[in-house]
């Protein structure tokens, strides 16, 4: 306690007259300057979000700011809130690296019936980020209907409930990316249990060259768990990216297992067949648009020989193990003149297989981001 106190009562470095620190101090006022002038340049366009409240709060629950501080990006702001929590690492990452990660973490292990979880960032001009999760984002339905008003109706920490209807669980990103700037969106997949209610919605703004990686999944649920399989009442995940405020992706995947949704007798279940993962890759903007290439060349490979051999049968096969097929579509130059783009998509039996693809093609990436995508964790 006497050595707390004796430090409480010495004088700190800025206090000394002629301190060193003064060159500290210029430089912090100079990254408050900075980041004013990236959060007056930043203006979002909510146009997306004009009729979708609830997305729209999602995004407000957390936040995180990339700007440039002393040559490297660094994160200048970060907030979040329930059900919400943003770790941001700074070990793990190779030397020299000049990229930010952050990882979003779902309080409680997963996301329940009525939650609102998204995030808003902003990478500045000549910035990275890797935007990352520790793990599966589960979605679960909670019984009876209850909801956490994150203590923005009441108390903090209040439990509402609303009839027996379970509500339905949204999340949303909202980001915007400067000139020559880059984000990797680099999540785990998203398991949806039985009779959940599942909507996510990516808007992601590009500088004219800005670049962007956005990985997007979902699992059949709780396979091993009395056969749950595709047991969800409805995912709705979307996906837009804009190139100076130009829309130029569109990736969207609605699945239904309502009851009256079922076509000729058969289930979700039954018409996804032997499928237990689902994903998309969005690829866009000058920092990937070699590698893209790369990944398209990779993917129609992949495809060309699937189909000499035995296509897509290994879906009507219950017994399939191993089976996987992806298929790749161009983004022409025309609709992003500072670079062509990929999309592709991958259907496979196990995530595994898909985790697997994913670290394969996105290696090279990690000279640009620090750290091998889905290479165990990046930073640490």
């Amino acid at each position: 306690m006497r050595s707390k106190r004796a430090r409480a009562s010495s004088p700190s470095p800025r206090e000394l007259p002629g301190s060193a620190n003064d060159d500290a101090d210029a430089d912090a006022m100079a990254a408050v300057t900075r980041r004013r002038r990236v959060a007056e340049k930043v203006q979002f366009n909510d146009d997306f979000f004009s009729d979708d409240a609830r997305a729209k709060r999602a995004c407000e629950t957390s936040t995180v700011e990339v700007t440039r501080e002393r040559g490297t990006s660094t994160i200048s702001r970060c907030y979040a809130r329930y059900p919400v929590k943003v770790l941001t690492p700074r070990g793990g990452l190779e030397a020299g690296s000049d990229c930010a990660w952050a990882y979003s973490v779902s309080m409680g292990g997963g996301l329940v019936s009525g939650d609102e979880s998204g995030m808003r960032v902003v990478v500045g001009d000549s910035c990275g980020l890797v935007l990352a999760t520790q793990g599966t984002q589960k979605v679960y339905k909670l019984k009876g209907g209850a909801t956490y008003d994150g203590g923005n109706g009441g108390s903090e920490g209040v439990m509402e409930t609303k009839d027996d209807q379970t509500g339905e669980t949204v999340a949303a990103l909202r980001a915007s990316v400067g000139s020559g700037g880059l984000l990797a969106v680099l999540p785990d997949p998203t398991q949806i249990f039985r009779d959940a209610v599942f909507r996510q919605t990516q808007v992601i703004d590009l500088a004219r060259d800005g670049s962007c990686v956005v990985v997007d999944w979902l699992t059949a649920g709780r396979i091993g768990y009395g056969n749950e399989r595709w047991a969800f009442k409805e995912a709705d995940v979307r996906t837009r990216v804009r190139v100076d405020g130009r829309v130029v992706v569109v990736e969207a995947m609605r699945l239904s297992g309502r009851e009256e949704d079922v076509i000729g007798g058969e289930t979700l279940a039954d018409r996804m067949g032997s499928i237990n993962v689902f994903a998309s890759l969005v690829m866009l903007g000058p920092r990937v648009e070699s590698l893209g290439t790369d990944c398209l060349a990779w993917a129609r490979a992949k495809a060309k020989r699937a189909m000499a051999e035995r296509g897509a049968a290994w879906v009507r096969d219950p017994a399939a193990k191993d089976g996987f097929f992806v298929s790749g579509s161009e983004i022409p130059a025309r609709a992003n003149e500072h670079g062509r783009g990929i999309v592709l998509r991958f259907f496979a039996t196990d995530s595994e297989i898909v985790n697997d693809a994913l670290r394969e093609i996105l290696a090279p990436l990690s000279e640009q981001l620090g750290a091998p995508p889905y290479n165990e964790r990046g930073g640490s």
